[in-house]
């Protein structure tokens, strides 16, 4: 997708769409090659950034979006339009050092990609409509993120409560989502023999566990650290098998940071890595999920 061939053979195809009828049953005979790219690469593209889109009865139109970019006069900054689609489309992992920069961004890209930002005139140059180009993206990465980020916590700490389910016995209480101001995301039982309350922070990752970290902040430290019974969940959820590691608060002690002078510490990012000793034999997901 990362071509500037194949965003300027899409431009075509989307004035070949604009001008008359084109159906996807006949697409890949009538339409083998578009421009410099393989027809079938062309519209996925177009498809995958809702350029276009075929209808019931087999016809492709253009979309909203599709017929904004046909109104867009000059092709750079029509390209550019495209590499704004693409990107948000599926962010790849390169694109997260897009908020550290664009020397650091372009380091990070595959010489392809790189090549693509260039022929879009997005390397050099501080031109408003660059500047507007970088922080417009950046911004949109930014908020996927987070929105990805939110989706992964929520699946974890949905895991948490079936774990503690089976565990226990009893039910526990999804604090998390009745407030973030709590410092703790699971209010459960130490074990199913007491009532004796037990505090979860629970933290996921869709990234490798050699990879994957979290940010523990200051609320969240404060209460495990006045805390009877306090406890971290950190859950992978890469796959399909969610792997589990229970962590004591004393045992991740040694990786928060402290004060110094006048400066206080307000978040701190810890590693998965750096817990691997409490991975647990967890229940399979299916038996955790149907616990909801």
């Amino acid at each position: 997708m990362f071509s500037v061939g194949v965003l300027y053979s899409s431009q075509t195809l989307l004035e070949v769409v604009d001008q008359g009828r084109v159906d996807s049953a006949n697409f890949a005979t009538s339409f083998a090659r578009i421009g410099v790219a393989d027809g079938k690469v062309v519209l996925e593209t177009a498809q995958n950034c809702r350029w276009l889109r075929i209808l019931e009865d087999g016809a492709i139109r253009l979309t909203e979006r599709g017929g904004q970019l046909r109104s867009i006069v000059s092709p750079e900054a029509c390209l550019r339009e495209q590499l704004y689609d693409v990107l948000m489309a599926t962010p790849p992992a390169w694109s997260r050092k897009m908020v550290q920069g664009r020397f650091e961004a372009l380091q990070a890209m595959p010489d392809d990609t790189r090549q693509c930002f260039k022929d879009c005139g997005l390397t050099d140059g501080s031109d408003d409509d660059t500047v507007t180009w970088w922080d417009r993206a950046t911004s949109s990465l930014r908020s996927e993120r987070s929105r990805l980020l939110n989706i992964v916590g929520r699946r974890a700490e949905k895991l948490s409560l079936g774990y503690e389910r089976l565990r226990t016995g009893k039910e526990p209480l999804w604090q998390g989502f009745e407030t973030n101001r709590a410092g703790f995301d699971v209010l459960s039982v130490v074990d199913a023999t007491t009532d004796k309350r037990l505090k979860i922070e629970v933290k996921g990752s869709s990234m490798r566990k050699s990879e994957a970290s979290f940010f523990v902040t200051r609320n969240e430290w404060n209460t495990a650290t006045t805390s009877n019974a306090f406890q971290f969940h950190l859950w992978l959820v890469r796959d399909s098998a969610p792997k589990l590691f229970v962590v004591p608060a004393g045992d991740v002690k040694p990786h928060i940071p402290v004060d110094s002078g006048s400066g206080q510490w307000t978040g701190a990012e810890l590693f998965f890595r750096d817990f691997g000793a409490f991975e647990i034999a967890s229940p399979s997901p299916t038996a955790v999920m149907a616990t909801r």
